[in-house]
């Protein structure tokens, strides 16, 4: 039986159905006019792939082959199809315009998950071939020209044959998004629908997802909600938003869009947004005893797990290459026994090591094999903590415990939270 008509879900043909779902995608990817060559990791269940005009990427096919798994063989081939071939640098080889005047109007941000940056193909990572900046915890801002068919990646090699720096792209791409973002606000009925508004924008013609980096359109939703803003970015394309009515209205918006990431082909943050004081996006927390802050503590954790995950599996094969010298430590996703979620990552006493922001810490002596941990915040309040340069998200470079009365110390407060 070919894969299309398989039984999905059996733990005995699942490796085979895999392997001909990849080979599957990957002949769909190769049959693409974009595309220069393209490659399927068996191990990762992904393909990576380099375009003609120089953009390299990685599809993970973990989220589509499930979606593949609860429908028709005919519908599968349809969804399978569509994942691959609609992606931004797959749609064509339009050439766009060269000089700056007539390429800014046709310029957008994206919203996305900061573990693409990692990506290798053909051995470089995707992150240098793009332009982008850090734009939340775990998440990046990227540029795309919008052209008639597709998306293009903006190269940083770009900007020299435009005559403009990085600050005008990005404040470019956002400017374009203006009249969209004005014409939302202006629909936008906080007596409609429980004051919650999503714009599906399933094409992603609208870049609707984009939303929340436009200035003022939070601000807007806000101001006519009478209520501090929520927007979720769950998936590649579309945005969900809403008002902090209530603790109740709060839990009930952080589920909606776990619902949706959970959901998606390709998935972005299950993390709830607001603005800062200066009107500055930033991501949106509540203490402790707020009804929806275990929900936002494990789409926290969620995120965090899926991109730092994408940056280990890349560090660690440069580490195997000899090109990298320093040991990258795992981030851990795990649920403690009164059901929240945290993060932990090991610290190994005498191993040079790339440490990730986490929850937790835990120190191990490698002689004795004793092991305890604490909150990042109690470590760091210890331990000199140095972030890495060129690493986005952002790891801490270690090696030596510190001194005994500090070890002291910390084994005094020992927790995991």
């Amino acid at each position: 039986m070919s894969f299309w008509g398989g039984m999905f879900g059996s733990a005995k043909r699942e490796q085979g159905e895999r392997e001909q779902f990849g080979a599957q995608a990957l002949a769909m990817v190769r049959a693409q006019s974009a595309v220069a060559a393209a490659d399927f990791d068996a191990e990762q269940f992904e393909i990576h792939y380099a375009t003609h005009s120089g953009i390299r990427g990685r599809i993970d096919l973990t989220t589509v082959f499930r979606r593949c798994s609860k429908v028709s063989p005919r519908e599968a081939a349809h969804v399978l199809f569509e994942f691959v071939t609609l992606g931004p640098e797959l749609g064509g080889t339009e050439e766009p315009a060269t000089g700056w005047d007539a390429v800014a109007p046709n310029l957008r941000p994206l919203i996305r998950p900061a573990g693409e940056l990692a990506v290798r193909v053909e051995g470089m990572r995707t992150g240098d071939h793009m332009l982008w900046r850090p734009i939340l915890p775990c998440l990046m801002e990227s540029i795309v020209l919008d052209l008639p068919t597709s998306m293009q990646k903006v190269h940083p090699t770009m900007l020299a044959d435009w005559g403009v720096d990085a600050a005008t792209v990005f404040a470019a791409a956002r400017a374009n998004m203006l009249t969209y973002a004005h014409d939302t606000v202006a629909r936008y009925d906080p007596n409609a629908k429980d004051g919650i508004l999503h714009i599906p924008d399933t094409s992603g013609d609208r870049y609707s997802g984009s939303l929340p980096l436009v200035d003022g359109w939070l601000a807007g939703i806000g101001a006519k909600a009478g209520a501090r803003p929520i927007v979720f970015v769950a998936e590649n394309v579309g945005v969900l938003v809403g008002a902090e009515y209530s603790e109740r209205h709060v839990q009930y918006l952080v589920n909606a869009a776990r619902e949706l990431f959970d959901n998606a082909v390709r998935q972005v943050s299950p993390v709830p947004y607001t603005l800062d004081a200066t009107g500055r996006l930033t991501p949106y927390q509540v203490p402790r005893n707020h009804l929806a802050w275990q929900e936002i503590r494990s789409a926290e954790a969620t995120l965090a797990a899926n991109v730092y995950g994408q940056q280990y599996e890349t560090l660690r094969a440069e580490l195997d290459e000899g090109t990298l010298d320093d040991y990258a430590a795992k981030l851990l996703h795990a649920r403690k026994p009164d059901g929240i979620e945290t993060t932990i990552t090991p610290w190994t006493d005498t191993v040079p090591t790339l440490l990730p922001r986490a929850h937790n810490v835990t120190l191990t002596n490698p002689t004795t094999g004793a092991t305890f941990g604490v909150p990042w915040e109690t470590l760091a309040a210890a331990v000199d903590l140095h972030p890495v340069e060129g690493l986005y998200p952002t790891r801490y470079r270690v090696e030596h415990h510190p001194a005994e009365p500090v070890m002291s110390t910390l084994r005094a407060r020992a927790k995991m939270i």
